[in-house]
């Protein structure tokens, strides 16, 4: 996913971020006024606040419960790639209370053209410099999958940020990591995720330009990070902090977090994982130094360094990513100088579609963890090019182009809702509403809720004339 265009990126954004950089010089923080700061809550999340210069934009906040204007605060911009600033907020909030940071999750940010991603973060920025106290040396951003790349693209821009957390997805295409911007990254993903090569070649990339970096594994898929996680992103962001003279030092704070990371560590060696326990204690190391004395964990990390099981770990590991490659491709090469799955003669979508099957029945049988990672890893990414090749054929009204995309993103995941109410509304646009509503038991099948279906049928408009049919309304009928 490219980057936007530097010189079309309003100035405004710019003068946003360079104002919430300069808080930090003023010599007491800016207090909102008395009434505003009494329509904000603390210490719950707010799914909805508008902002007071822009109301169609609006944000999820979360304001620590001991929040007061008499200090600054750390604020982190979250971008979710469906606009589900609440869903991102409520896997934060809680390591936000226990460690102090401000959370602003946009309801508008979303996968798509960059421009609206812009001006949506650049309405938050506005809105919470207005109504809070916030610290411009501690200016974060954080996003899943697109939401990722965005956050990572606006710290390269706006040069103000003290750190980003990035969780299953890197920088942005045309916006590799480099020396001239420096901050700190956090990374997460999970073992079954897509991205997983992504993010793993990124770690090594950050260390080889002097990023103050960590990588966190969590056992999931394509995914925010979950609650556990962010527990420690936000107190390993808190510790870079304090070695850089952002954040008062802790002694207690250290102690405690040094013990956790070295019983993390300690647990991936016992469980045999010993080329991630490698990485975690070299991690830790790096973190702790010149806050601790380190020199256990790196006596750790230099006895993994030379293990055999150690260096055979580190070898599946690359294996395992170039395998996933290979059996992504072996679908993907299908497609190869076609111009789109709809010109591919039916014997060749006959047996992509075949190739999927077999991917996913393998990915369901197999019993070796690390040999299931892989093939969960590879039916996902091919899941989620197809949707993504299909979501802007939809979106521009080209059904019949985008049907076949759906067709077989549906047999990646035939329990997944989604790709059939897609194809429900190729059909009907295209006139047949006894295909539509096959489509719709078929998702109803997959787990849509007769909620779900409702709210897509009548927020559909080729389906809405579907909404009072017998045929429909047998489907989403209360179950006796």
């Amino acid at each position: 996913m490219p980057g936007p265009n530097l010189r079309r990126v309003p100035f405004l954004f710019i003068l946003t971020a360079c104002a919430l950089a300069a808080a930090s010089a003023q010599e007491k923080p800016s207090a909102s006024p008395a009434q505003t700061l009494r329509e904000l809550p603390r210490g719950q999340l707010l799914p909805k606040v508008p902002c007071a210069a822009k109301p169609a934009q609006s944000y999820a906040l979360y304001l620590p419960s001991n929040y007061s204007p008499a200090q600054r605060w750390p604020v982190i911009y979250v971008s979710d790639p469906l606009a589900r600033g609440l869903v991102a907020a409520e896997r934060m909030k809680d390591a936000a209370e226990r460690y102090g940071y401000i959370l602003a999750a946009s309801n508008n940010s979303a996968n798509g053209p960059w421009q609206p991603r812009i001006e949506a973060l650049q309405a938050i920025a506005e809105d919470t410099h207005a109504r809070l106290s916030l610290d411009g040396r501690r200016v974060y951003f954080a996003g899943f999958s697109g939401g990722a790349r965005v956050s990572a693209w606006f710290a390269q821009v706006c040069k103000c940020a003290c750190g980003v957390f990035l969780s299953g997805a890197g920088f942005a295409e045309g916006s590799p990591p480099n020396s001239e911007v420096v901050f700190t990254v956090f990374s997460a993903v999970g073992l079954t995720d897509f991205n997983y090569p992504e993010l793993v070649g990124l770690d090594a990339q950050l260390d080889a330009l002097g990023y103050a970096h960590f990588l966190r594994r969590f056992d999931g898929g394509h995914d925010w990070a979950p609650p556990e996680v962010w527990e420690e992103a936000l107190a390993w962001m808190t510790l870079m902090a304090m070695k850089d003279g952002g954040a008062p030092r802790s002694d207690g704070f250290i102690a405690a977090e040094l013990a956790r990371a070295t019983e993390r560590a300690r647990k991936l060696e016992e469980s045999g994982e010993l080329y991630f326990a490698w990485q975690d204690y070299r991690a830790a190391a790096a973190a702790f130094a010149g806050l601790a004395d380190t020199a256990a964990l790196q006596a750790r990390a230099a006895a993994l360094e030379k293990n055999t099981a150690r260096l055979a770990a580190a070898k599946r590991e690359k294996s395992d990513i170039e395998q996933q490659g290979v059996l992504q491709d072996d679908i993907f090469g299908l497609t190869n100088g076609v111009n789109g799955l709809q010109d591919l003669p039916k014997a060749a979508l006959e047996d992509a579609r075949l190739r999927i099957v077999r991917l996913r029945g393998n990915a369901l049988e197999e019993r070796r963890p690390e040999a299931r990672r892989v093939l969960e890893r590879a039916r996902s990414g091919v899941f989620a090019a197809l949707v993504e090749a299909a979501a802007p054929l939809l979106d521009a009204g080209n059904y019949r182009a985008a049907e076949p995309y759906f067709e077989l993103a549906a047999e990646a995941y035939p329990g997944v809702p989604w790709p059939r109410l897609a194809l429900a509304q190729c059909r009907a646009a295209q006139g047949d509403n006894k295909g539509a509503l096959r489509h719709l038991r078929a998702a109803r099948k997959a787990g849509g809720t007769p909620g779900d279906l409702t709210d897509f049928v009548k927020k559909t408009p080729a389906l809405a004339p579907l909404a009072a049919s017998p045929e429909f309304e047998k489907l989403v009928a209360p179950t006796p």
